[in-house]
C-alpha cells in the first residue's frame, strides 16, 4: 500500500476494496498528518494542542465526505482545500479573533526568542489577515506550489500570483514598522 498514490489510496477507501479501506486511510493519515498539524498550527497562530484537534476534525471530515472526493483529481489540493476552509470557519468566530488579537499583543510583549529575526517574521506573518497568512504559510513554510494553491482556493494561479504578490508586499510593510 505504501507504493500507492494519495488517489489510489482514497479509491480504495471509498470503495473499500478487499476490505483495505481502514488501511488506506490509515496510510492516508500516516503520509498527511504530520504536514497537516504544521499547517494548522502556524495558521492557528501555533496553538498546539488546537492544531492536534483540527487534524482529528480533517480527517473525520474525509471519513464523512469521502463521497464528495473526485479520483479524477489530485487529493493533496482536496485535503488542504478541507483544511484551510477549517480555518477559515475558525476565524469567523468574533470571539476567535478577539484571542488572536489578545495572543499577538502577549505574545509581542512576553517572548524572549532566539532568532529575533524568524521571531519577528513570525509576528508580522500572524499581523496579516487570515487569507493573506494562509497563502504565505501554503507558499513558503509548506512549500505548496502556485497550481496546487489554486487548487485549495479553486481560482486561476494568476489570481494566486497576485495574492501571492500582494502578501508579501503588506508582510514587508508590516515587518518596516
Amino acid at each position: 500500500m505504501q507504493s500507492l498514490t494519495d488517489e489510489q489510496l482514497m479509491e480504495f477507501y471509498q470503495s473499500n476494496r478487499d476490505g483495505m479501506g481502514k488501511q488506506a486511510l490509515d496510510h492516508l493519515y500516516i503520509r498527511y498528518s504530520k504536514p497537516m498539524f504544521n499547517f494548522f498550527y502556524f495558521t492557528l497562530n501555533n496553538d498546539y494542542s488546537k492544531a492536534q484537534d483540527f487534524v482529528h476534525d480533517l480527517f473525520i471530515r474525509i471519513i464523512q465526505n469521502n463521497h464528495r472526493f473526485n479520483k479524477n483529481q489530485l487529493f493533496k489540493p482536496w485535503i488542504y482545500r478541507i483544511a484551510s476552509n477549517l480555518c477559515k470557519n475558525e476565524f469567523r468566530s468574533s470571539s476567535i479573533v478577539q484571542k488572536y488579537h489578545n495572543h499577538i499583543i502577549s505574545t509581542s510583549n512576553t517572548c524572549i526568542l532566539a532568532d529575533e529575526t524568524e521571531d519577528l517574521l513570525r509576528i508580522c506573518i500572524n499581523k496579516l489577515s487570515q487569507e493573506l497568512r494562509s497563502l504565505i504559510i501554503l507558499r513558503f513554510k509548506m512549500k505548496l506550489t502556485i497550481k496546487e494553491i489554486a487548487d485549495i482556493y479553486e481560482c486561476p494561479e494568476g489570481t494566486i500570483k497576485s495574492r501571492l504578490f500582494n502578501a508579501t508586499k503588506e508582510l514587508a510593510k508590516i515587518y518596516k514598522q
